[in-house]
C-alpha cells in the first residue's frame, strides 16, 4: 500500500476531530477562522501597480454555537457522547 501524500477533509470532519481531541461532549460547535488583510500596491503581469490586498489566515477556531449551520456544525454530544461514569476532561477554553 502506497503512503499517503496528503488528505483532504471537510470543515464538518475537522470540527468532529476536534471536539473529539479535546474532549468536548455537549454544545453544538462549528469552525470558524479569523483573518488579517492588509492592502498593498501590488505589481500586475505587465509591472504595472495596482491597489490590492493580501490576506492571511491567522487562525482556526473551534467555536460553541447556538445554531446548527450545516456542513460546519456539529453537535458533541452526538460525535464524541461521554463514556457512563465518567467525567469530561477536556481543554481549557478562552
Amino acid at each position: 500500500m502506497a503512503n499517503a501524500t496528503r488528505y483532504e477533509i471537510t470543515f464538518e470532519e475537522m470540527a468532529i476531530a476536534l471536539v473529539r481531541h479535546l474532549n468536548i461532549n455537549e454544545g453544538l460547535w462549528t469552525i470558524g477562522s479569523s483573518f488579517q488583510f492588509t492592502a498593498k500596491n501590488l505589481a500586475t503581469n505587465n509591472k504595472q501597480l495596482r491597489p490590492g490586498f493580501l490576506g492571511v489566515i491567522n487562525q482556526m477556531n473551534l467555536v460553541r454555537v447556538t445554531e446548527a449551520v450545516p456542513g460546519l456544525t456539529v453537535d458533541a454530544a452526538i460525535v464524541n457522547p461521554p463514556i457512563a461514569g465518567t467525567m469530561a476532561k477536556g481543554r481549557k477554553a478562552n
